[in-house]
Formats: structure tokens, C-alpha cells, sequence
């Protein structure tokens, strides 16, 4: 049930933004040409309707969570610590080709920070298909088990499994573990490969979820730090101010019929199971097949159920990583908008609540707005270009000037999107925590380059977002790697080969708008100008440089710089250590060392077996893999020894799950007269 104050707030969020979609619209009916009202301008119209209406919702939403925010009173709730009678907490990793050593130091720093007694199980659940980083998986898994063993008393177990199928992606890695190991757990809290959670939150995550039987996903807002590239910097800054601002509004809406993100987040593993077993989309791919943002569709289907799914905005120490580059960042945006495109199938399906299809339609617009934005604009200007055909300079002048009402409705639009910026800059200020983001001036200086950075890359990323649509809409599939998570700048020879064609673009834009309507130019410059800069904008804002500056200099500063959390102090510890250890390692590939060592033999042996993932490989594939790394003697024809570079690539990971002929080339490899020799002396 929806509560009375929830439907009120729902209300008058819908009517307001309904108030300022209309009076926009009026207006801009009104201020079409007074020439007549042609069919392009006509044809704008719902075009300008949709996308007007979209901005006044999201500043309502804003306006709501910043009044919300005020009137907020701090709370000191503790969290309770484990009676050692509650069942424990399953925590999944899943993984895809990810930096083991990155991957293992964020759970060693969580497992530290728990304590001994907090009963939290870690599941690294692997899903990778590179034979080296599988192999460097169980390693890293291995001394972390060592590590723990030794120095921490703790009451957390921390499992690893490799799944040999990759089947339905990370969707189907949770639903594995759920079908196979889930019974012991009332709970799993999901994080990404590069998520961190303070020890007070998954213990206050875990209180929630037992105080509401009725709670089905709680999901936590994750921060993203710990970059230092400007781009990286920019983004931190924005999560950090302003979203809060944004989160507290969706929250008032939303409500009980919330949403999922995917990652940092508790989930009540009963209700998963029976609820989220996900559709295959009818058609094929890319709309169609297996759902891609499956985040969603999740959330939803807990809420057809009847399960509530919140938002725990008030709810802190959450961190996550986020793209260094502009890059980076649009790859990820590209799967992304594969993923929300599908949701546009689910708009109209049976049973949805009606807030769910909301998130479904925000899901869509998000990358659909800039198509529409570049498709009214062009209506815009294909209609002026029609009504003045054979008009003289001084009629094209005054074609092209602006009436008031059109001036009006242009600073209307740039008010409800970069007021909401100032809300949280107002919101920290009142709260007396601007010190902790370099001090109100310095805040505020931040605030102004990040509305300026914001402004010269929208014109970039509505474009790409705009290519990445039209691409999916055309039934081109969008191949989901593993996503770049280190720092690295951009070359300039990159920069001009992604960004080349915007900067193009700019220039033909530009000599366009001064050769056929020079008024035009200012309101043009916001899109000319970051597209023109777009190559030295993808250098600069990759740069590790400029960000570290930008820090000296207090700018763009997060909290989590100013007071480092324990849990992310552990986890740089955690790295180090482990950098220090696989620096000695020897420089043979992975495979290598699994076919000398045995005790690394041991270790890949048992977490096949615990998996449930071995699997022999056919007769003529063993037999490739035989002949190939046979080392021969010279001039002799009886092998000696194992030579694993000569083992086709294509063959080492079904070599992996075949632990009989891993057993007969180990034991081939001990069996050398020269190995024999060396260990007898």
C-alpha cells in the first residue's frame, strides 16, 4: 500500500510539471513565426512538449528533495552488531575478466573492517574467459585465504568460483549462485568489481532488511572516488554535491516502488528467487533476447509482487570507481543505452505498477532525449530555412532575432538545469559542510567549472548518445566487455581519431550559422564550441595532471579526500601488499606456474571441483593439446618436460576445466630427468 503523504507527493509533482510543461508549450506555440505556423514547426511541437516537460520534472523532483533535505533533522542511529544467532549474509562479487588484484584487495579491506564478529560471507563469483586472469583469479584468492588465515580473527568466510559458461551474463551469475548456494542466506548484499562498503553500512543494511519483512531490495546510493583525472575529478564532485539533491527527490516519489542499480545493494534472497526470474524479450537482438539492464526489470518485478524496493538516501559509506575518460565514459553509456532500449518493450507489459513503467520511460529518455534535442533542432532550423527562402539580409535579420517570449522560454530551460546544481551547493552550506569540500568559496568556484565542463561536453555526448541509438534502432549488438577501470591518459593521435569528426562538425556548423545567419552564433556557440574543442577537451580531461593540480588547489574536492574512510584506507594497504607479493612471482605465464607448482595444481584442482565446473575436452582436442606441448629433446624423440607456450590459445581454457589432462601434463612436467635431477640434488 502506498502511503497518503507518498500519493500526495505524487500529485503535486505531477501537476506541477505538468503546469510548466503546458505554459512552456503555450509559449512556444505562440512565439512560432509570424509568418504562419508551417508543418515542420507543427511537427516540432510534441517534440518540444516531451523534452520541455522532461526538464520541469526533473527540477520539480530536484526543488522537492532539496525543500526535503532542509527540513531534514540529523540522525545518530547506530548500527546493532550481530547477536551470533542470525543467519549470515551473503556478499557476491561478480566478476568478468576484472584485475584480480583489484578485485581481492576491495574484499580484504571489507572483511578488516567487519571485525570479528559480524557474519558476512564473500562470493567472488567469476564469469571470466581469460585463461591468464582466470588463473590469476585463484591465485589471488588463494593468498588472500593465506593472509586472512594469519593476520585477521574474523568471522567472514570469503568463497571463490569459476562458472565455465558465461550464460546470460551477470544476471545469470547472480541467478547461479541463487540456484546453488543461496539456502543458508536470508540476504545478499551485490556489489561491483570495483564497489567498497563501509562496515556501519552493511551492518545498517542488513538491520533494515530484518526490521521490514516486507523489504525486497534496498538500495544504497554508491559515491564514486578515488580517480584523480579531471574528467574523473568532475564527475566525483557532481555525485558528491548535487546528488543528493536528486536522490532525496526520486526517494519522495518513488517511494516503496523504488528501483535498482545493479550494485551496492541489499537483496532479500527468498523474494529474488521467486520474482526475479528474468523474461527473454520476444524478437531478436538488440531489442530483443535476453534483457541486458537488467537492474530494472528486477526491481519492478519484486514490485508486481508486491515487494517493497527503497531507496537508503540517507544512508552513506557506499563508494564506487568511475570512468577516467571521456572515452571510457561512452563506451560505458553505449551498453548502457543497448540495455534501456529494451525497457521501451517493457512500457506497455502486463502487470507493471505504474511508477516502475516511470522508471522504464526515464530509463528510455535518458539516451532517446538527445536524438529528439538534434532532431528538434533541426526541425527548428529546416522551418526557418523554408519560411525565408529569397528574403533579403535585412529580413533574414530580423527572422533570426529572438522575441521575448522565445528568450524567455530559452532561460526558463537553462534555470530548472542548472539551478538544481546550486541546491546542492546551498543544501552543503546550510549544513555546515562546505570545509569538507575545499570551503564555500572554493565550492562555489567548483560549482561554476562544473556547470562550464558540463556545458562544452553536452553538445558531445548528445551527439554520441544520439549515434549510439540510431546503432542499436539499425540492430547492431553492442559486445559487453569487461570495463576499463585504470587511470591512463588519451594520446593525441585517440583523441583524434574518437573526437576528429565532432571537431568537424563544429567547424561546418559554425561556417554555416555565419554564412547564412551570423545572429544565430551565440545561440549556437554552447553546441559549436565543445564540439570544436573537442580533441583537446578528451586530452585534457583524461589528464591525472590537471586533476591532481585541481586538488592542490582545493577544487573539485569530495569529502572522502578531505577525510579518507577506513575501509578505502585498508583497501589501498590491501594493494600494496599484494603489488609487493605478485612482484617477486615468476614471469612465466599463468598456466605455466599451474603446471610447476603444485600446490597451485592443489588450489585449481578443488575450486574446480567445488564449482561444479570441470568439463574433459574431446579426444582430438586433448590430443592437439598433447602434441603441441610436448618438449623434445635434441635428438631425441622421447618428450621431455611440458612446453605451455606452444598450447594453442584457443584451447587453454577448456584445457582449464579438464583436470585430468591438466593432472597428466603436471605430472609430465615433475617426471623430466632434469626437473628429477634438480630435486634430488
Amino acid at each position: 500500500m502506498v502511503s497518503k503523504s507518498t500519493k500526495r507527493t505524487r500529485w503535486l509533482i505531477a501537476v506541477i510539471t505538468l503546469v510548466i510543461a503546458m505554459a512552456g508549450t503555450s509559449v512556444y506555440v505562440v512565439s512560432m513565426s509570424a509568418n504562419g505556423r508551417g508543418w515542420l514547426e507543427w511537427l516540432s511541437v510534441p517534440l518540444f512538449a516531451l523534452l520541455f516537460g522532461w526538464i520541469a520534472f526533473s527540477f520539480v523532483v530536484a526543488t522537492l528533495g532539496f525543500v526535503r533535505l532542509l527540513r531534514r533533522r540529523p540522525t545518530t542511529a547506530e548500527a546493532e552488531p550481530s547477536t551470533g544467532d542470525d543467519p549470515p549474509t551473503a556478499v557476491l562479487v561478480p566478476v568478468y575478466n576484472e584485475s584480480p588484484i583489484d578485485v581481492f584487495a576491495r574484499v580484504e579491506a571489507m572483511v578488516r573492517s567487519l571485525g570479528p564478529d559480524q557474519r558476512f560471507d564473500f562470493f567472488v563469483l567469476s564469469d571470466t574467459n581469460d585463461s591468464e586472469v582466470w588463473l590469476a583469479e585463484e591465485l589471488a584468492w588463494s593468498q588472500l585465504m593465506d593472509r586472512l588465515e594469519e593476520q585477521v580473527s574474523t568471522s567472514c568466510n570469503v568463497y571463490y568460483r569459476h562458472r565455465r559458461e558465461n550464460v546470460a551474463r551477470k544476471a545469470g551469475n547472480i541467478a547461479d549462485f541463487c540456484r546453488r548456494w543461496s539456502d543458508p542466506y536470508p540476504f545478499m548484499i551485490v556489489l561491483d568489481a570495483d564497489s567498497l562498503l563501509e562496515p556501519d553500512t552493511m551492518i545498517e543494511m542488513v538491520r533494515r532488511m530484518r526490521a521490514d519483512d516486507r523489504l525486497g531490495i534496498l538500495q544504497v546510493p554508491p559515491t564514486p572516488i578515488g580517480r584523480q583525472s579531471w574528467f574523473a575529478r568532475m564527475q566525483q564532485f557532481a555525485a558528491a554535491a548535487y546528488g543528493p539533491v536528486f536522490c532525496e527527490g526520486f526517494d519522495a516519489w518513488a517511494a516503496e516502488q523504488g528501483n535498482y542499480w545493479g550494485h551496492n545493494a541489499i537483496i532479500r534472497v527468498e523474494a529474488f528467487c521467486d520474482c526475479c526470474d528474468l523474461p527473454v524479450l520476444p524478437g531478436q537482438a538488440p531489442l530483443g533476447g535476453e534483457i541486458l539492464s537488467h537492474d530494472f526489470v528486477e526491481a519492478s518485478l519484486l514490485v508486481r509482487r508486491g515487494w517493497k524496493v527503497r531507496l537508503a538516501n540517507d544512508l552513506g559509506g557506499s563508494y564506487e570507481e568511475c570512468p577516467t575518460t571521456l572515452t571510457d565514459y561512452a563506451q560505458r553509456d553505449q551498453r548502457w543505452c543497448q540495455g534501456n532500449l529494451q525497457h521501451s518493450r517493457l512500457l506497455l507489459s502486463e502487470g507493471f505498477h505504474p511508477v516502475s513503467r516511470l522508471h522504464f520511460f526515464s530509463g528510455v529518455l535518458a539516451y532517446a532525449s538527445s536524438p529528439l534535442w538534434i532532431l528538434f533542432t533541426c526541425l527548428c532550423v529546416a522551418s526557418w530555412a523554408l519560411e525565408n527562402r529569397g528574403a533579403t539580409e535585412l529580413e533574414l535579420l530580423d527572422a533570426v532575432s529572438p522575441t521575448a517570449m522565445q528568450l524567455g522560454l530559452f532561460i526558463t530551460a537553462m534555470a530548472m538545469l542548472l539551478i538544481p546544481k546550486f541546491y546542492g551547493y546551498f543544501n552543503v552550506v546550510v549544513r555546515g559542510q562546505a570545509v569538507r569540500f575545499g570551503g564555500a568559496i572554493a565550492m562555489m568556484i567548483s560549482v561554476l567549472l562544473e556547470i562550464v565542463l558540463s556545458i562544452l561536453l553536452s553538445p558531445i555526448m548528445a551527439i554520441m548518445h544520439t549515434r549510439f541509438v540510431v546503432s542499436t534502432l539499425r540492430g547492431r549488438m553492442v559486445k559487453w566487455s569487461s570495463q576499463q577501470r585504470g587511470e591512463h591518459g588519451v594520446p593525441v593521435f585517440q583523441a583524434i581519431r574518437d573526437y576528429g569528426g565532432l571537431t568537424v562538425l563544429g567547424v561546418v556548423i559554425t561556417a554555416a550559422v555565419f554564412t547564412f545567419a551570423q545572429s544565430w552564433a551565440v545561440w549556437f556557440l554552447p553546441i559549436t564550441t565543445g564540439l570544436i574543442l573537442a580533441v583537446p577537451l578528451a586530452m585534457a580531461m583524461a589528464s591525472r595532471e590537471i586533476g591532481k593540480t585541481l586538488a592542490k588547489l582545493r577544487l573539485l574536492l569530495i569529502p572522502q579526500e578531505s577525510n579518507v574512510p577506513e575501509v578505502y584506507q585498508l583497501y589501498e594497504d590491501a594493494m600494496l601488499a599484494s603489488q609487493q607479493k605478485w612482484s617477486v612471482l615468476p614471469k612465466s605465464s599463468m598456466l605455466e606456474q599451474l603446471i610447476d607448482s603444485p600446490t597451485y595444481f592443489h588450489t585449481h584442482h578443488g575450486v574446480l571441483r567445488a564449482s561444479h565446473a570441470e568439463h574433459p575436452m574431446t579426444d582430438s582436442e586433448r590430443n592437439l593439446v598433447r602434441n603441441a606441448s610436448q618438449r623434445l629433446q635434441t635428438g631425441k624423440e622421447e618428450p621431455r618436460g611440458v612446453d605451455v607456450s606452444k598450447i594453442p590459445m584457443e584451447l587453454r581454457r577448456a584445457l582449464l576445466s579438464d583436470i585430468e589432462l591438466l593432472r597428466e601434463l603436471h605430472v609430465q612436467a615433475h617426471s623430466c630427468p632434469k626437473r628429477l635431477a634438480t630435486a634430488a640434488g
